[in-house]
């Protein structure tokens, strides 16, 4: 009888300790298994919060390296008329510009084979002409807001380039006492002007 007893009571003791162990199993995998989630989840909140970070770090350098650029390559605009015209005697007729509020650089093109023939920078508020030989011609033109750094990079961020929707034809018409050439020009945002083409940054600076 007391062995019975005395293995019953090791059953039970045995039983308990069995139930104890699988406890134990049981909360150290559902811990380790929440100590992974916790993990994963932070590591994925930690790399978020980097990423953003880094999107705005980009943007901040970008802005601070296009800035400087602009101070270093700064320079006065001035008035300054270029052609690439032959020097070859033709008869000429004149292209007159005009700038409103801000300066701008205009190109005259020859229309037929889109070849550039002038490079006209004209200050804000101003106005000038050129003689050109009797022909018909495209002229596109860039403004801007920012600081001006040359040709090659005009006004930076800022620039926006235009071509004129205007026919730019200067002509000679016979007469009976001789004759008379006629010429044609653009103004910058004239009242009841054409609207003009938007174009991009290549379609400008293309020699042709």
């Amino acid at each position: 009888m007391k062995k019975n007893n005395k293995n019953n009571l090791l059953n039970q003791f045995g039983g308990l300790f069995i139930a104890i162990i699988i406890l134990a199993i049981f909360f150290y995998k559902n811990d380790e298994k929440n100590l992974i989630n916790y993990s994963k989840q932070n590591y994925i909140n930690q790399d978020s919060g980097k990423e953003t970070i880094n999107g705005l770090k980009e943007v901040e350098i970008f802005d601070q390296k296009r800035k400087e650029s602009e101070t270093q390559y700064a320079q006065p605009f001035e008035k300054n008329i270029m052609i690439k015209f032959p020097s070859d005697g033709a008869q000429k007729g004149t292209l007159q510009f005009q700038t409103s509020d801000k300066d701008a650089v205009f190109l005259v093109r020859d229309k037929f084979t889109n070849n550039l023939q002038a490079v006209i920078q004209l200050p804000k508020f101003s106005n000038t002409e050129m003689k050109v030989p009797l022909g018909e011609y495209i002229i596109e033109y860039a403004t801007g807001d920012g600081e001006w750094q040359g040709l090659e990079r005009l006004w930076g961020y800022s620039t926006q380039f235009y071509r004129s929707n205007t026919q730019h034809r200067v002509y000679r018409n016979d007469h009976e006492n001789g004759y008379t050439i006629h010429g044609t020009g653009i103004i910058l945002n004239a009242p009841n002007g054409y609207t003009p083409e938007r174009i991009n940054k290549n379609e400008f600076i293309h020699p042709n």
